[in-house]
């Protein structure tokens, strides 16, 4: 079993940093066979251009970056822990360039088992972090991860987080994670959707909601929302529903565009673009 801390900090020595490092100590100590941290900085990774020549040319990105190289490396984690940093109530940029190339990466997720992960945000205040960890484990579900747990602490300064409450439960937290077993969602009551860890929900009716991230329906009950066990293990990000997106939508695309690509020239003349 192999663990990967991936920590998607710039900072040498910084929460982030030490976290990951800590949590490979830990892995190891937990049972895994072997651990690493990977450090996205060390990596070039290029804005997608949205040429979709990945998809209808059914080939490799031919962006000259390390997207490939880091995909290999994570390839081979059977755990993977995600850690980044707070950026205005978001992911750090670099991050988001990774996420944004999924479609690139695709065949990686297809073609293998889903590994077990978890992400851990740092933020230095408790309300300025919303959008974080859906952000992080959206990431992780679009490496084909089953997103085991998910947690934020709170540091500001580097190191700060080694002081922070909740740090003597990490050890266990990475436990966890290493000992984890496949298995099925259940039916279960929850404040949070059991796939992404998301607390963000869109309203539909009544007392109707579903999970915006993985587009698992959802009831308000009197202690949080109910979720169907069938619901949660047909969410978007199986595989099944992403080959389904490929196949029903992004491959009629192309055909799509052709068709009215004559509107579309008549337009922009008439517009002067």
């Amino acid at each position: 079993m192999h663990f990967i801390s991936l920590v998607a900090s710039e900072r040498r020595n910084g929460n982030s940093d030490l976290l990951g490092r800590l949590a490979v100590r830990y892995a190891l100590k937990a049972g895994a066979d072997s651990g690493e941290t990977v450090y996205l900085k060390n990596f070039d990774i290029k804005q997608c251009r949205g040429c979709l020549q990945c998809i209808f040319g059914n080939e490799k990105c031919k962006i000259n970056d390390d997207l490939y190289s880091l995909m290999d490396i994570i390839q081979e984690a059977d755990k993977l822990l995600l850690i980044a940093p707070v950026y205005v109530l978001s992911i750090p940029g670099k991050l988001k360039l990774l996420l944004d190339r999924f479609l690139s990466f695709s065949n990686y997720r297809e073609n293998s088992n889903a590994k077990h992960a978890m992400s851990i945000g740092i933020a230095a205040l408790s309300d300025w972090h919303q959008f974080h960890l859906p952000l992080m484990n959206i990431s992780l579900l679009t490496m084909g991860c089953r997103v085991v747990n998910s947690f934020m602490f709170y540091g500001a300064g580097p190191g700060e987080v080694l002081l922070s409450e909740g740090i003597k439960e990490f050890p266990n937290m990475i436990h966890d994670l290493v000992i984890y077993k496949d298995q099925s969602f259940t039916t279960q009551i929850s404040d949070h959707c059991p796939v992404d860890f998301s607390r963000l929900f869109e309203w539909i009716k009544d007392d109707c909601y579903r999970c915006p991230i993985c587009l698992t329906p959802a009831k308000k009950v009197e202690n949080g929302y109910y979720f169907d066990a069938q619901d949660l293990n047909n969410h978007r990000w199986t595989k099944q529903k992403i080959r389904e997106h490929f196949v029903d939508w992004i491959l009629k695309t192309k055909p799509r565009f052709k068709s009215m690509l004559r509107d579309i020239l008549k337009q922009k003349h008439e517009l002067n673009l």
